[in-house]
Order: structure tokens, then sequence, then C-alpha cells
């Protein structure tokens, strides 16, 4: 190969990792899923109040913008009792889940034993307990009673096994 087309292709190969590089690093567009650390005060007050409200007294040490469905949901990270704790809310402050490290002790003996089994005698095992926010109503229309779940971003939201749809139906 001449010393041009090693060049070139030198050359080529370097724009070409120069792009992933950038690709990996740009932000989301606000209809793309995805994640990014952001600053503090990139944090909307609602948020930010709602955060720190959820650490109290620990610092909180990263933030982080994530968008899931469409939604835009601010995280925060603290250092906990047993380990880092994250905190994930709307834009408007409202609490969507908690997630806690948690020694395997904290963890119920039947949730041991399934992943125990499923990962494997010899894996290194860590747990977080998931703290999730979701809203149940009721309401009647004429005689016939109706349940409904929603996330707090306002997505319906269907437990294993119920078939997707407005609702379950009541008996009441």
């Amino acid at each position: 190969m001449s010393h041009r087309k090693l060049l070139g292709c030198s050359a080529a190969a370097l724009l070409l990792g120069g792009l992933w590089v950038y690709a990996q690093t740009k932000p989301a567009k606000p209809d793309e899923e995805g994640e990014r650390k952001v600053k503090e005060t990139e944090v909307p007050k609602a948020a930010l109040d709602a955060l720190k409200k959820l650490a109290d007294k620990a610092a909180i040490t990263e933030f982080s913008e994530e968008i899931e469905h469409g939604h835009k949901f601010y995280e925060g990270s603290w250092k906990g009792p047993h380990g880092n704790i994250d905190g994930l809310v709307t834009e408007a402050g409202d609490l969507v889940e908690i997630e806690e490290t948690v020694p395997a002790d904290m963890v119920p003996a039947p949730v041991r034993s399934a992943v125990e089994k499923q990962a494997g005698k010899d894996a290194k095992i860590t747990y977080e307990k998931k703290t999730m926010v979701i809203y149940e109503a009721h309401y009647k229309t004429g005689e016939k009673g109706h349940e409904v779940i929603f996330t707090p971003d306002g997505r319906p939201y269907h437990e294993e096994g119920q078939k997707e749809g407005n609702g379950k139906d009541d008996d009441d």
C-alpha cells in the first residue's frame, strides 16, 4: 500500500472514530430515550426541590436527566446508610421511584433464593430495593365499576397478567 493510501485510511479511521465518540456524548433529543448527566443548575426548580427533600440532609452527588416513553425525568444520587440511593422525579417534582442499595440480609429470603438459583453460586450479587409510585383510581359509569392505574407522568400502568386497555372492571 502506498504512503498516500495509508495516510488517507488513517485519516478516515480517525474521523470515523471522532464521529463515533461525538455520537456517544451528544445530549439526547427530546424525543429520544436516554440518560445524560446534568449540573444542578440544569434541573428544574420543582424537580430539584423534590430531590433535595428526598435526600433530606444528604448531599446529592450526581444529577441526570432521563427521557423515557417520551417524558423527561430528573434523577439525583446520594449516599444512604447501606450504599447509593437514586431518586427519580418528574419535571414538576412528582416522585416516580426510589432505588436504594441494600444488603442481602434486608432482601426477603424468597427473592434471594430465586436470584441465587438464576445467577449461580459463584455470582457476585448486589441488591437494590426499588420503590415505585403508581396511582390507582376507581370510578363508576352507570352500574359498572372500573379501576385504572397510572404512572406519575400519566402513562397507563398494567399489572402483570392484566390485559392492556382502559383498566379492569371492579366487581363492586
